[in-house]
């Protein structure tokens, strides 16, 4: 399996620290942020995305997927058909679109969603993409394995696939291995996380917190087993989204998490 690292937290490095970090780190690559306040974002895409990408690859690592801003759902958007037409000139396979909220009519927003991720697959066959709908935890349409599968039935899988995410799985409450059986053949990739999810003090709802891998509420053993059963070969993209106090304890807790998944998914 190969690693890359969700840029997310690194938003303060230019395009050459970035590629330093992936070197530095020894990860395969990166899952850029392609984001309003990054370096390469929705509006200089189109001009900086190929030296970026050159720069990688001259340095012997991938881009492995470009994620666009969360909201970021509509197909006809001039900013997300530029973030899509960059990642695929650049050679990119995967770009990880926005999320469809829940707001009030679930059967009539999910009809209307299906329709816009068609929309999805064409701008995707364009561009030589695949997009990426990620299971994410709270009000969004495809939180989880099994609702996603519904919201993907009808829907051609070279061009839409899924980013499946233990750790918000686990946040929604279903086992791993059934969420993962329902989704299994649309997955394309990981996104490795673990959380913590407790009340705190003058709080009516647990919070969800991010932490290091193996430190939270997923059954790292039981995603492991259940992606050697469904003989998953696709990449994953470490998120890291837990605070540190600087770059060196990031990194530090990087070479930590990448033996970890490397010993309970491999």
């Amino acid at each position: 399996m190969k690693y890359i690292y969700f840029t997310k937290t690194l938003r303060d490095l230019n395009q050459e620290q970035l590629v330093e970090f992936t070197v530095r780190n020894k990860v395969d690559g990166l899952d850029l942020a392609v984001r309003p306040g990054y370096p390469i974002n929705p509006d200089n895409a189109t001009r900086e995305f190929p030296q970026f990408a050159k720069r990688m690859a001259d340095a012997g690592k991938i881009i492995g997927l470009v994620s666009a801003p969360v909201d970021y759902n509509r197909p006809a958007d001039p900013k997300m058909i530029a973030v899509c037409e960059a990642a695929g000139k650049a050679g990119v396979p995967f770009v990880k679109m926005g999320y469809f909220p829940f707001r009030a009519e679930f059967q009539q927003e999910m009809k209307q969603a299906k329709q816009t991720l068609v929309e999805f697959g064409k701008t995707a066959e364009k561009n030589n993409i695949q997009i990426l709908y990620h299971t994410h935890s709270g009000l969004n349409l495809g939180c989880n394995g099994i609702g996603l599968s519904w919201l993907l039935q009808g829907i051609d899988p070279h061009f839409i696939g899924v980013l499946l995410d233990p750790g918000h799985l686990a946040l929604c409450g279903g086992p791993f291995p059934m969420e993962y059986s329902s989704i299994r053949d649309r997955v394309a990739m990981l996104a490795l996380k673990d959380f913590t999810n407790a009340k705190g003090p003058g709080r009516l709802e647990p919070a969800s917190t991010c932490v290091v891998a193996g430190r939270g509420l997923v059954a790292w053993d039981k995603v492991g087993a259940s992606l050697r059963k469904g003989q998953f070969a696709g990449m994953a993209t470490i998120h890291g989204e837990y605070e540190t106090k600087d770059l060196a304890e990031r990194e530090r807790l990087l070479a930590q998490e990448l033996d970890f998944f490397r010993a309970k998914l491999s």
